[in-house]
């Protein structure tokens, strides 16, 4: 199948929308930390990203139970460009002492992780050239968790003159969702998705659509007794899809609508929510 999507995925990633409870302190922190623009700005909701590709959207709610409490993101993923372009968002960090959970190198990435300030976990990296992914020849791809070699990319980047800003040709490059039963969700998400795991252990799955690593990842480390995400909480409010093909739409709901998911169809886009309470939004490109 033609397709219009990198690694001859079928979709593409799009906004990942997020309930907050400090509307403005996380505005401020999407825009200064992370270095996105704000392209729609409102008492009650906030979109950025990057030139006009939207990757964030902040929307106020009241409920302020933690989002620890459920189900949902584990972390978003921005894919920026290059090496350069990790390594000058890492000296931008560090200038500005901003507090970094941990960075890996992955084989395939380099990755640097962090939180916004309100606990939603973010991760931003870089691909290396395919050639270099372990790909086996079943189609798996194989991945490394190992200290990121912090000085090469911090000398890979430049310093900065005035705010940072993200550079152009960032994406959103994959979503990471914590789920009660990993290999539930994982095979629900292959078969609504169309998608195959390219890495999976017993508490987590990495899956992908076309000949990227992952696309989507699920995992069961927060246990089994959270709650499912209702609509309002904190956290994660939907992750989206952009899908080109009509027939690969049509497809993706007629799966969803076997597997037992909630469907709310709109105008050119759908939200199907899975068993976790957690949300995809399908829109047709």
């Amino acid at each position: 199948m033609n397709t219009l999507y990198p690694y001859e995925a079928h979709f593409e990633l799009g906004v990942v929308a997020l309930n907050v409870a400090d509307l403005n302190k996380q505005k401020l922190f999407y825009e200064q930390v992370l270095g996105l623009t704000v392209l729609e700005d409102s008492s009650d909701k906030v979109v950025l990203g990057v030139a006009d590709r939207p990757l964030v959207e902040l929307i106020q709610v009241s409920d302020l139970t933690p989002i620890s409490a459920s189900y949902g993101l584990y972390h978003l993923a921005i894919l920026l460009p290059d090496r350069t372009s990790l390594g000058t968002l890492f000296r931008h960090f560090l200038k500005h002492q901003v507090p970094l959970i941990g960075a890996s190198n992955h084989g395939y990435s380099e990755a640097i992780y962090l939180e916004d300030t309100e606990g939603n976990g973010i991760e931003v990296y870089r691909d290396r050239a395919f050639e270099k992914w372990d790909v086996r020849e079943d189609g798996q791809i194989l991945g490394v968790t190992e200290e990121m070699d912090a000085q090469a990319v911090y000398d890979a980047g430049t310093d900065t003159a005035g705010p940072y800003r993200i550079p152009v040709g960032t994406t959103m490059g994959h979503v990471h969702l914590s789920v009660r039963h990993s290999q539930e969700s994982s095979s629900a998400y292959q078969t609504v998705l169309g998608m195959t795991a390219k890495f999976a252990m017993p508490t987590g799955a990495w899956l992908s659509s076309g000949r990227y690593h992952h696309h989507l990842a699920v995992n069961e480390w927060a246990g089994q007794k959270l709650s499912d995400r209702k609509p309002g909480q904190l956290g994660l409010v939907y992750f989206t899809l952009k899908v080109s093909n009509p027939m690969v739409y049509k497809g993706i709901l007629k799966q969803a609508e076997d597997q037992g998911w909630q469907i709310e169809l709109g105008l050119g886009q759908a939200e199907l929510t899975d068993s976790n309470g957690i949300v995809t939004r399908v829109r047709l490109d």
